[in-house]
């Protein structure tokens, strides 16, 4: 399964502009391993259906509605791909609407097609018992912010596997996902699966955006990709399936529906087009065909030939026989309308959980599957403890980290969910003081710091291989594969400035190149002066600015000249005892960005060696209480400083050219820096102490 990663807040795609059904993508590989040479998907999957069908159909017959059950699987990280159950209710209307010929659109239907328009006598109901036989309101619910992404090209990380479909036999399983992911194809909307396949992912996947024409609905979809994806589940193929080639009624299998070279994109009906000319009689596309790829203001009709398919799977225990017999409905009580217990459920309504001591957070009840009659949350640590408040707002004024419970009822039964360590609160003055440095070459370097990454493993993480003074740094880790104007931000542990006497800056170095010479990965710097609450930019690099390297794609620093150095002043803000800063990088899809060296102080963590460092010698190196600093060459009135990993200086003296020993024994075991400085130049090289 997928690697867990921290959520980015405010993560956003760059959608294509071509949006499409993944279903035959997806089931062609499903099936890829069992075509005989020469045969494709949709070729096994006729060859392998074990039932014919019957087109002998009269259109005027009135046949008894047959009922579908339905459950909705809501995979979501509490955003807005959680989505409400009248929206899931409005899609639902949808449905029913198009399948039963009750569309508001049937008007649209063209004359030409309008006496081969077809009700499929088919109803969707929300499931009222779920397997277990709980009450259920057709709808689940799981925080799962990895699978909120599904992708949908490898088996192993669907979303249905990390939310099991219930019986396929009896409900018509349906998962709401944040995207669908792809490579080269397109948006996603959704896809299906096909009858007689695997009954583990059986079942159709869709974006949180396409359900319903409320809520988070796309308004320009009208509810139809649903529509189109349970086309498939029933067994429709696209009417462009084969193109303009005829073979066995065509390709989508169906007679009475003319053949279409292409996908249909947009609303080209009132252009009456005619894409293939082979066909006899030749006839206009059905551009209006709920399985073709028009907006779906455009979508209003199936076909008769479509629904004598369908009725051939509905009328099959090897395709969806089960789905609508009577045991089926007893067992899903689809027919029924029972009052269930309710779900405990909540989420924070503000912009973070990590806050200072006197803030505020707005909590919301996302409760489910129950009317609730009843509530009680409890607050450990917050101001006030107990509510009753369906929304409630609470203070927190001791720092520590803080746990939150949400119990609801009503005459059915109750439930309670508990958040450990839920809430953080931290000191109106920091822990750390300054100076404060970070060089990242210790396992813990990053404790306490908030490093934002994605999904697809985008983000901040600890290099261990590359740094400017040692062998790791913090790496925004940017490729050609990451989204464009996605904001990634790194947040320091706060520190409190106001112990530390004299001027204070930021001190860091970085390294970048460009993936291409026209465009550039951006690079800020931010501080806050209210806990996080709002940010000023201290500084922005881009283009010429950030570049230290040249243009490559996935070029990384492999020496001290691929690194620059910067500081920016903050004395300005030495009275403040809780100072944040963060370092924020904004992809244009390029090369990673490197910083090293992090400090807030007087003095930079370490200097550039503006000479080959191989001319400074130390030994020996780890040390106890004397060093030998030697130089490869002669060097006029030089001086040896070391500073200690905050940029702190600790010791300074000559360097006498006949006595070239420095005295450490005041020095405690750690990491240091040794700076000989000249008039001739500037040298720098790690010392360890180890007594």
């Amino acid at each position: 399964m997928k690697k867990i990663l921290h959520i980015l807040l405010g993560l956003s795609f760059t959608l294509a502009a071509t949006a499409q059904c993944g279903t035959d993508e997806y089931n062609r590989r499903l099936v890829q391993d069992k075509v005989q040479p020469g045969e494709n998907y949709v070729d096994y999957l006729e060859r392998t259906r074990g039932f014919e069908f019957d087109e002998n159909y009269n259109a005027k017959t009135k046949k008894a509605i047959r009922t579908i059950p339905v459950v909705f699987h809501i995979v979501h990280a509490y955003g807005e791909e959680n989505i409400s159950k009248a929206q899931i209710e409005d899609q639902m209307r949808i449905i029913n609407e198009d399948f039963q010929r009750l569309n508001a659109d049937t008007s649209s239907t063209r004359a030409y097609f309008k006496s081969r328009a077809a009700n499929f006598e088919l109803e969707f109901k929300l499931a009222r018992i779920a397997p277990d036989g709980s009450c259920t309101e057709g709808i689940t619910r799981t925080y799962d912010p990895i699978n909120t992404f599904e992708n949908y090209s490898d088996f192993d990380e669907e979303v249905k596997t990390a939310v099991k479909p219930w019986d396929r036999s009896k409900y018509l399983n349906i998962w709401i996902v944040s995207e669908i992911l792809s490579t080269g194809e397109g948006t996603i909307l959704g896809y299906a699966q096909f009858p007689g396949q695997g009954s583990s992912t059986d079942g159709v996947v869709e974006i949180h955006d396409r359900i319903g024409t409320i809520g988070t609905a796309n308004a320009g979809d009208k509810g139809r990709t649903l529509t189109h994806e349970i086309g498939h589940w029933l067994g429709l193929y696209h009417p462009f399936q084969g193109g303009c080639t005829s073979n066995n009624n065509w390709t989508d299998r169906v007679s009475d529906t003319p053949p279409v070279k292409e996908s249909s994109f947009g609303c080209t009906a009132s252009q009456n087009p005619n894409t293939c000319s082979n066909d006899f009689p030749n006839e206009i596309d059905n551009v209006e065909n709920f399985m073709d790829y028009a907006n779906g203001s455009c979508m209003n009709m199936f076909t008769n030939g479509q629904k004598s398919r369908v009725n051939g799977y509905l009328g099959s225990t090897s395709g969806r026989g089960t789905n609508v017999s009577a045991a089926t409905l007893a067992a899903t009580g689809v027919n029924t309308n029972p009052s269930c217990g309710p779900i405990a459920d909540f989420w924070y309504d503000s912009d973070k959980t990590t806050i200072c001591a006197g803030g505020t957070i707005d909590f919301k009840d996302l409760s489910y599957d129950g009317v609730i009659t009843s509530r009680t949350w409890t607050f450990s640590g917050g101001t006030p403890s107990v509510s009753t408040f369906e929304d409630p707002t609470v203070t927190y004024n001791t720092p520590g980290v803080y746990k939150v419970e949400l119990e609801v009822s009503n005459n059915e039964g109750s439930d309670k969910m508990e958040r450990d360590f839920f809430i953080t609160v931290l000191p109106t003055t920091a822990v750390l003081q300054s100076p404060y440095g970070q060089d990242f070459e210790s396992n813990n370097s990053i404790n306490g710091w908030d490093l934002q990454t994605d999904y697809f493993g985008n983000g901040w993480d600890r290099n261990t291989s590359i740094g400017y003074s040692g062998n790791e740094s913090l790496e925004m880790v940017i490729d050609a594969q990451t989204p464009g104007s996605t904001r990634y931000s790194v947040l320091l542990p706060p520190v409190d400035l106001t112990t530390y006497a004299g001027s204070v800056s930021i001190h860091y170095k970085y390294a970048y190149a460009r993936r291409v010479s026209t465009a550039s990965e951006i690079l800020l710097v931010l501080i806050s002066e209210n806990c996080g609450e709002t940010w000023r930019t201290l500084k922005a690099y881009n283009g010429d600015k950030l570049t230290t390297g040249p243009t490559s794609p996935g070029w990384t620093p492999s020496s001290v000249s691929d690194w620059a150095r910067n500081e920016i002043d903050v004395t300005p803000y030495n009275d403040n005892t809780n100072l944040f800063i963060r370092f924020d990088v904004i992809s244009q899809s390029g090369n990673s960005v490197f910083l090293d060296d992090i400090n807030i102080g007087d003095f930079a963590l370490s200097v550039p060696s503006y000479e080959n460092d191989f001319e400074l010698s130390i030994i020996p190196n780890p040390a106890q209480n004397f060093v030998q600093v030697k130089m490869a060459k002669n060097v006029n009135d030089a001086i040896v400083s070391i500073v200690d990993i905050t940029g702190r200086l600790l010791l300074q003296q000559n360097l006498d050219p006949s006595n070239q020993s420095i005295n450490t024994t005041d020095l405690t075991n750690g990491v240091y820096t040794v700076v000989v400085t000249s008039q001739d130049g500037e040298w720098s090289k790690k010392l360890i102490i180890n007594k």
